[in-house]
This record gives structure tokens, sequence and C-alpha cells, in this order.
């Protein structure tokens, strides 16, 4: 069995994927294979990504359907222990699937890991360390109850999962929008599982200009749906954690329709105002770490 699959879902991005697919074949972990799902391209995506002849590398081109059609589409062509994501505009450090690997062996208990990560705002030169709002946690180890109330891996090119935890028939839900990562990631430690944090940036995460603050708005409300549902499903959800973690999603809603201009911020923010004493302890908290 191939250590790593490496899902890579592309839709135009023919300007970015070669970086995306070299920061792949470069990793000191070689035992892996790359298969990129192209969404229907028009760019020559696919053109750029059959230029490459490395025989780990595949390729499989459909129809738009979304992004996650798509990587529901790689999880039934990957043959790997783990699985891993990339999206084509992102990059990797060389080290970055060997740094997951030690984590998962080591850690069975471990349904998926996830790393820290650098953000590449397009236009701005050099990578700058994650935005001031977004705190790594401060265990290695979170559970159901931690990723109820928020989603700590940031974006889905810093997870790795292991593939005997998507068993029972786990996928990305393909009628979420955005948030269908989010949605898995809760779905397997809701089983059980558990998820382990790698404390070093392993990822740059490209945030294009054209996608600054709709998506923003976009992915706080479906985040709100995710939380919703996920809570409902569960039998060991607690009202109060379920209350704190909906209350966290709309005011996550209240500060992206803020920074869009919608004017259903306010609407918001008066759902969410409950836990805003909560998640300010949580950085005064945080704060006072950092300077021990």
């Amino acid at each position: 069995m191939t250590t790593f699959s490496v899902l890579m879902p592309a839709y135009n991005t023919a300007g970015y994927i070669e970086a995306a697919i070299d920061s792949v074949l470069n990793q000191s972990e070689t035992d892996l294979e790359l298969v990129v799902i192209d969404d229907g391209s028009t760019d020559g995506t696919g053109e750029r990504v059959r230029a490459f002849s490395d025989p780990r590398l595949r390729y499989f081109y459909q129809r738009n359907q979304g992004v996650a059609a798509s990587r529901n589409t790689g999880l039934q062509l990957a043959k790997g222990e783990f699985i891993a994501f990339l999206d084509a505009d992102d990059l990797w450090h060389p080290r970055k699937l060997e740094r997951h690997r030690q984590l998962l062996v080591r850690e069975p208990q471990l349904g998926l890991s996830f790393n820290w990560f650098h953000v590449l705002y397009e236009g701005a030169g050099q990578p700058l360390l994650s935005p001031p709002w977004f705190t790594p946690p401060a265990k290695p180890v979170l559970g159901w109850r931690d990723f109820l109330v928020r989603n700590w891996t940031g974006t889905s090119s810093c997870v790795v999962l292991r593939a005997a935890a998507l068993a029972e028939g786990l996928h990305f839900n393909e009628q979420l929008r955005t948030g269908e990562d989010y949605d898995l990631w809760l779905a397997i430690v809701r089983k059980g599982w558990q998820a382990g944090f790698v404390g070093e940036a392993l990822t740059t995460y490209r945030k294009r200009a054209d996608s600054l603050t709709v998506d923003d708005l976009r992915l706080a409300l479906d985040h709100l749906q995710v939380v919703q549902a996920q809570a409902a499903q569960s039998e060991a959800a607690d009202s109060d954690l379920v209350r704190l973690a909906v209350q966290r999603g709309w005011l996550d809603v209240a500060w992206s329709s803020w920074k869009s201009g919608v004017r259903t911020s306010w609407q918001a923010l008066r759902q969410g105002y409950p836990a805003l004493p909560h998640f300010a302890l949580e950085r005064v908290r945080r704060k006072l770490i950092e300077k021990t």
C-alpha cells in the first residue's frame, strides 16, 4: 500500500498548479501518489498537469461539479494509508508529509492531523504568519468538543487523514458550497477519533485578491450551518457546548458581514453576543501563555 495519497482538486488554476505539484513531488517523503482532479477547467490547467512525467502523478478530468465532488472523486481513487489534501494554488514545505507521518504512526488514535500555516496575500510578496485572529490550539490533541466550537485546521491544505477513519463511508457533503471540509473533520472526531496538531508552519495558503471578503462571509454562514447540523446529530452534545458553538458561529457571521458591508451584521452580532466574554477570555489567556 502507498503511504500517502495526495488529492488536489483544481479548477482554472493554470497560473498556480505547477508550483503546487512541485511542492508535492519534492517532498522528503517519497512514497506517495498525487491525484489531480480537474473539475472542468477551461484555462489550460490540464495541459500544465499533463506536462509532468513523474509516474506518481495521476490526472483525472470531470465535468464541473464543485470542490466537494472533486474531493470525493479523489477519495474513491486514493490508494494510500494516509490521505492528504492540497488546493491547486497552495504550497507545502518539503517535510510536510514526513512530519505528519511521524505523528500519525506514533499516535494510532488520531484520525486526522493538521499543521500550522503561513498566508500569502496575492501581490504582497513574502508569506506572512497566519492572521492574528487565527490562533493555534493550546494542546496537541483535540476531540469533538474542541472542533465543534471551532475549526482548528485553518485550511484543508493543512490536513492529513488516516484512511481507516473513513471506513464507515464518511465523505464530503456535496450540498455545501463551502465548509464541506470542516463538516468531514467534525464527522471523523464525532466517531471517536482524535485530531493531532503538528506545531510547524508546513503549508502556505494563498489568499487571492478576488476572494477576500465575499468568500469569508459565505464560509462563516456555511460553518454555522455545519455546526448546527453536527450538534443535532450527536448524542454526546451537551446544551451548553452546543449553545457556545452556535454563538461562536454567529460572531463569525457578524464579523464577516461587517467586513463585506452586509447590513445583517448587527442581527448576527445580537445572536452571538453571549459568547463574547468566553472568547475574550480565551484570547487573554493565550496572550499570557505567549509571554511566559
